[in-house]
């Protein structure tokens, strides 16, 4: 074990942040598998066209993502489902729409999965003595059964979410509370994520050094508008080994 240390010591980096959601685990192709399925549910006891209520449903679930961009209220299911309900007319039992966000992430936590090299790069990281933390946005319950359900919880020091500052990134509170958590300054820390305005522009923005994570396969993206530079873009997550300078 003393031999495994002394092999990933880490010069420079003492902290890392990552995202949770198409950082660690592939996340955006299953939320709309789970979308269309709890849709299907829905639509089937309804009596309504699968499609059309599928695409109501999404139309429901932009405008939310539009109306709270920095809260996590946007991460809501259930208004998603009252809202396309309530637009149909149909009469129904309060009662069933936490049930629909229930099936929703039971869905999700079911079939998402973390991208390869993850789990046994976060174990080197960690016997470095670099300590880890998912810097992810929405409410901290949800953070922390998608890192259970994936196995992450054990291989992680801190699971920080933005609902515990209010403000979603690139606000730099959830930043500045996740340094506060480990114990460490800005200087000596690395970000990893997907979205360049949240992740990069966010991190940068208080002093951290910060990087893309784009993988050959589930890549997603999001953020950029053309003003962006990363300090730093890997494709195999083994790569943040090099960033971190764990030689």
């Amino acid at each position: 074990m003393v031999e495994i240390i002394k092999k990933y010591k880490s010069s420079k980096y003492k902290g890392l942040m990552v995202d949770l959601d198409d950082t660690l685990i592939t996340s955006n192709q299953v939320y709309d598998k789970a979308m269309k399925y709890t849709s299907s549910f829905v639509a089937q006891k309804f009596g309504l066209d699968k499609e059309a209520f599928y695409k109501l449903v999404q139309s429901k679930h932009e405008i939310i993502d539009h109306n709270f961009p920095t809260v996590h209220t946007r991460h809501s299911r259930i208004l998603v489902y009252r809202m396309a309900l309530d637009e149909m007319a149909i009469n129904y039992d309060l009662g069933i729409l936490p049930d629909i966000e229930d099936m929703y992430w039971e869905y999700f936590l079911n079939h998402v999965k973390v991208y390869p090299e993850v789990k046994d790069t976060l174990k080197k990281i960690r016997q470095a003595g670099v300590r880890i933390a998912i810097v992810s946005d929405g409410d901290l319950s949800l953070r922390i059964r998608k890192a259970r359900k994936t196995g992450l919880t054990k291989l992680v020091d801190q699971i920080v979410a933005s609902e515990e500052v209010i403000f979603e990134k690139p606000f730099s509170a959830i930043f500045t509370l996740t340094l506060s958590r480990l114990k460490l300054e800005p200087a000596n820390c690395i970000m990893l994520g997907n979205n360049y305005k949240s992740d990069i522009r966010g991190a940068q923005l208080v002093g951290i050094r910060a990087g893309i994570f784009n993988p050959s396969t589930k890549s997603n993206l999001i953020g950029q508008d053309g003003t962006i530079v990363p300090d730093f873009t890997i494709s195999r997550f083994s790569d943040i080994l090099k960033e971190l300078q764990i030689v």
